[in-house]
């Protein structure tokens, strides 16, 4: 499987590789919180190694199930336990702006998640995950971790998968916003990676297309779309 073109004009390979998000991000919100490229580099290298030998596995949950940006090979379908897909992460620039933030998904503490396991491919898979670092780890907003993923038609054999949970000390969690508020923040944010709406929109599309049923998304986006 190729890597997907991002109808978004700064999310993709491109401008990751040019820091051109990390600038945007920098102009734009003055976050604090940016890692430098050596910051992403020591935040990779303490999870995964630069001599790492054998098959690298990502969990996608979100917004990587339409745009991994990333090469991958290969794609199963299952579980991660101990964490479930929330809408808690507050956007001031990509996805929104600080007068008028939005929403995008992180994976919070407590219960499941259904998603997809990638095989990153490509002949430098460790440059792979360096992209995905500067996709993910931009501002320390989730902790990366190796966890169990446990495939639909083999349950009782976990894979290890890389993954980036949700940093509750960071400043742009949100904690028990009502739905209402989280549907309102969705529905009006933009920011210069696109309108907040879309994001759920093609991350709803997704897990359709996948045959996964999420009851808190079905119901997130219902809310939006009943926004005018």
């Amino acid at each position: 499987m190729k890597h997907s073109d991002d109808s978004s004009p700064f999310i993709n390979r491109d401008t990751l590789t040019n820091n051109l998000v990390q600038k945007m991000v920098l102009q734009r919100g003055g976050d604090h919180t940016v890692l430098s490229d050596e910051g992403l580099l020591a935040s990779r290298r303490a999870l995964i190694s630069d001599d790492y030998q054998g098959d690298i596995w990502v969990f996608g949950y979100g917004s990587l199930l339409w745009n991994p940006v990333i090469t991958i090979s290969d794609q199963i379908q299952g579980r991660i336990y101990g964490y479930h897909r929330q809408f808690c992460l507050k956007t001031e620039v990509g996805r929104g702006s600080p007068e008028n933030p939005g929403l995008v998904l992180g994976l919070d503490i407590g219960g499941s998640c259904v998603g997809i396991a990638m095989k990153v491919s490509g002949d430098e898979p460790i440059h792979e995950l360096d992209l995905l670092w500067r996709r993910e780890m931009l501002n320390s907003s989730y902790h990366p971790q190796l966890i169990n993923f446990h495939a639909d038609d083999d349950e009782k054999k976990a894979k290890k998968v890389v993954t980036f949970v949700m940093n509750r000390n960071h400043k742009s969690y949100v904690k028990n916003c009502p739905m209402p508020e989280k549907a309102r923040m969705i529905a009006s944010a933009t920011g210069f990676a696109g309108p907040c709406r879309d994001y759920l929109i093609e991350t709803h599309k997704a897990l359709l297309e996948l045959g996964i049923k999420d009851g808190y998304i079905e119901e997130i986006y219902h809310a939006v779309m009943s926004h005018s």
